[in-house]
Order: C-alpha cells, then structure tokens, then sequence
C-alpha cells in the first residue's frame, strides 16, 4: 500500500514493506552505509518503546564547534547565533499528511549538553577532550520505521526533496536482512545477574568524587541550590567497534529509547530508559527519572530494593522538586492552563536498576515551534539540578570534563514539525577507539558521598558488562 500527501511542494509518501525483519537483523546492513543511524525503542513498551527509525544517507549534516554551525562541506551558515541557525534549518523542510505511524522523514542526532552555553550565560571550563561537534544532526529525506506490536516496516520518504537514493537503499537494508539472520541470541534480553564488566578508567578517583558529593551538599546548605546533578566519566581504552558495543548493549540494557548514530571516526550508542520531550502536534510529554535502585537478579533482594524506593523520602522529594522545574521549564512555551502533572510517581523496572518516574504534559502556544520548545527546556532538569543554571555553574565547576553528548539529548526533529528526545544517559560515546562511559546522581540535602558515589556505578554497570561482552566477540 502507498499513500503521498502534498504539502508546500514536496509530498510525503510512503508504503508498508513485506516480510518480518527484527530491527537487530537490520544492525549489520544498516551500518555499512554511510550516516547510518537506529532511534531504536529495544524494550518495547506500547506506551514509550513502540516505534524503531532508521535512516542513512543523509541529505544535509550540521554541526556545531566553536559556537558557528556548519554544514557537510565546512562551509559556515547564517545566523547570529546558534539558536538561530538551528530555526532556520530545522524549518527547512517542511511536510505534512498523514501516516500510519507517528514518525517520518526529517533531522536525527544529537543536541549535546554544552548546547546549553549558547541559550544562557554559562562558564565553560570544563575540559573537552573527544572529536564529537556540540550538536550533530543530518537530515534524512527517508526514514523507515518499524512498530513492534504490528511487527512491521512502513518505509516513508519526501518526493520532490532529496535524490531518491536513501529511499532505494533502505529497501535494500531490510531486504538483505530478511535473507540474513542476525547473530544468535540477538533478540533476547538479557537477565540482571552480575556478570564482568570491561576495565574503565574514572576522571574523579572514588576520594575525589566524594569530596565532590560533599561540597555540592555544602553548597545546598548554604542556600545557593535545592539540588545538583553530578556526574563522573569512565574510559575504556581500546574498546571494541561500535556495531558490536551496541548489540551488546541492546541485550544486556534494552531501553525505549536506545539509539546507534555512526558517525565515522565516532560513535554514540545509548540504551537510554528518559524521554525528554515528546511533541506530537501541540502536545508535549517530558518523563523525568529520579530516584535508583540496584537489581541483581534476586527476587527477594529485587523486590527489597524496589519497595525502599518507593518508601524513600529523599527520593520522592527529588523527582516531586525536578517535576516542579520542568512545570516552570513548560509554562515558558505552553498555553495557560495546559502543563499539568499526569503522573507524580511511576515505579519503572529495567535490567540493572529501578527508578522513579514522573510524567508532565502540556500544550504548545500557537506559533511555537520544536526549537523553541528545545530552548525553553534544554538540558533536561532531570540531570541538571534545581535552580537549573546556578547547578550548571556547579556542575562546570566540579566535573573536569565537559559532558558533550551525556545527559545531552539523541533523537528527531520531524518535517512534520514533531520532535522525540532522549535524554543522553546509559550511552557509551565512541571516539577514535576509545569507549566513553558517564554516570551521575542527583546530590540533595541528605545525600552520602559513598551513597552517591555507589549510584554512579550501579547506572554505569550495564554498560561496562556490554563492552566486556563485546570485547568477547568482537
């Protein structure tokens, strides 16, 4: 079945393809194309983790260093600042109709977190010591997305934009991945049992991360924030290949919202459980996480630790103080009367951890538009800290290095004018070899240095065992 709608010149057509492919049968073919990409929901979850896009080719690339975006060519583009230059281009291409799914053609990658010094005042001394841009996203006039409840692929595309040549080729994917079986055990989700993890190397000794926990609580007694998320880096030094990073990850950690985004001498591979923003039409959902707790794979141990979050004081009050910032974040853009609290508290229960999740609705003013609900919210509060630029300022002062894509955003910016984000947590950046691994807490008023410290490594473990295990078969 095809469909094609017009809209201001360039159609949106698209038509469902045979055969039953897996998104992990599509891993190996996809990756050998160049700008491949996977927002990949590996837990499904008909609510948060339905859909899987994946797209090549990309037709324009933008990148964003040293405070000028550019384009594939290194040519400099418009604009006096940043934001600008974002508007201009993520307003581009512009396409409307409707689809069977809620996803199609437009701009994939990443926002990172440094994004943030260019929509306020910030100090930037935080070192940065990778070759990734600030933001990197490509516009990819095909887009093929599956839904795994329907167990299908609905290949979309933009007739009267673009060659034509991406559509072609993801055709070509997903059929040469219906003749090829993935790797044994690719489908399967692993259990929470502890296993190796692969050998990393921190920027904080675990002295000088306590020392650090305990001068943000210095800070909150003294009155100059409520809370501050901080955040240490572990390297693994000769790590695997991307491609196998990632299938690893996606066993060990499937998350609604994964993402594999092969940037040639880069990569970023995220098993990420966050939304950050959701924006279909008018409406916008924010889910933020806080609140964690080890699982290890004991039920009555599980079963422990779940139920002393659920009870945690500290806790509660840390998701309850994040909810009231992205409320404030929200009302900036949304009508009147439209941000509410859907829901306070959700238990959430994913491979290696639990966590406490809220959920934040609204409803976007008339002429606002996905860019300027990004400037109004980024960098989530979830992994920022209340007030949001006094724990920024912290945050620049206690961590290193600078964060880049960690607790940035991977995700979509739709022709259609919707938007999806992640927020960039459990993701392994892969730079020249070397495998990147970022995990932090949100420090409040009762917050232990060991405590803290210990949190950072029960999010970091799932990753660590993925590259260990990618290490094995690579």
């Amino acid at each position: 079945m095809s469909t094609e709608t017009a809209a201001s010149g360039v159609r949106i057509a698209w038509e469902q393809l045979a055969g039953e492919v897996q998104p992990a049968d599509v891993l190996e073919p996809l990756a050998s194309q160049p700008g491949a990409v996977l927002l990949d929901s590996s837990a499904a979850d008909e609510r948060y983790g339905r859909y899987t896009l994946a797209a090549c080719r990309p037709v324009e690339v933008l990148t964003l260093r040293g405070g000028r975006f550019v384009d594939a060519a290194g040519r400099v583009l418009p604009g006096d600042t940043p934001l600008q230059t974002l508007r201009a281009a993520l307003g581009r291409f512009r396409a409307g109709g409707d689809l069977p799914v809620p996803y199609g053609p437009g701009w994939i990658g990443y926002v990172g977190y440094e994004f943030g010094r260019h929509l306020e005042i910030l100090p930037a001394r935080a070192v940065r010591d990778t070759s990734l841009a600030d933001v990197h996203l490509g516009f990819y006039d095909a887009v093929a997305v599956y839904d795994a409840f329907q167990r299908r692929w609905t290949l979309t595309w933009l007739d009267g934009a673009g060659t034509g040549e991406a559509r072609e080729v993801l055709r070509s994917v997903i059929a040469s991945a219906a003749s090829t079986p993935a790797p044994a055990g690719s489908e399967t989700a692993a259990s929470a049992a502890v296993r190796p993890a692969a050998a990393a190397r921190s920027n904080f000794t675990p002295e000088e991360y306590r020392r650090a926990v305990a001068r943000c609580v210095d800070y909150i007694a003294a009155g100059d924030i409520f809370q501050v998320n901080l955040s240490q880096r572990l390297t693994v030094a000769d790590a695997p290949p991307p491609l196998a990073i990632y299938r690893a990850l996606r066993r060990r950690n499937p998350a609604c919202y994964s993402a594999m985004l092969l940037l040639g001498e880069s990569a970023v591979l995220s098993s990420s459980p966050e939304l950050f923003l959701r924006l279909r039409g008018r409406s916008v959902l924010t889910r933020p996480i806080k609140g964690t707790r080890p699982r290890i794979g004991d039920p009555v141990a599980d079963a422990a630790a779940a139920r002393e979050l659920l009870a945690s004081e500290k806790d509660n009050a840390e998701l309850a103080m994040i909810i009231d910032l992205l409320r404030n974040d929200l009302g900036r853009v949304c009508r009147y009367g439209s941000v509410r609290v859907a829901q306070a508290r959700e238990l959430e229960t994913h491979p290696t951890v639990f966590h406490l999740v809220g959920s934040v609705t609204g409803e976007l003013r008339a002429g606002v538009t996905a860019t300027d609900l990004l400037a109004a919210t980024f960098p989530g509060g979830s992994i920022t800290g209340a007030p949001k630029i006094r724990a920024m300022e912290i945050i620049d002062e206690l961590e290193p290095m600078a964060r880049g894509v960690y607790t940035g955003s991977v995700g979509y910016f739709g022709a259609n004018g919707d938007a999806e984000l992640n927020i960039a947590i459990r993701t392994v950046v892969w730079d020249r070899g070397r495998a990147h691994i970022s995990a932090g807490g949100g420090i409040v008023a009762d917050s232990t240095p060991e405590g803290e410290y210990r949190e950072t490594l029960d999010k970091a473990r799932a990753l660590l065992e993925a590259i260990a295990a990618a290490q094995t078969s690579a």
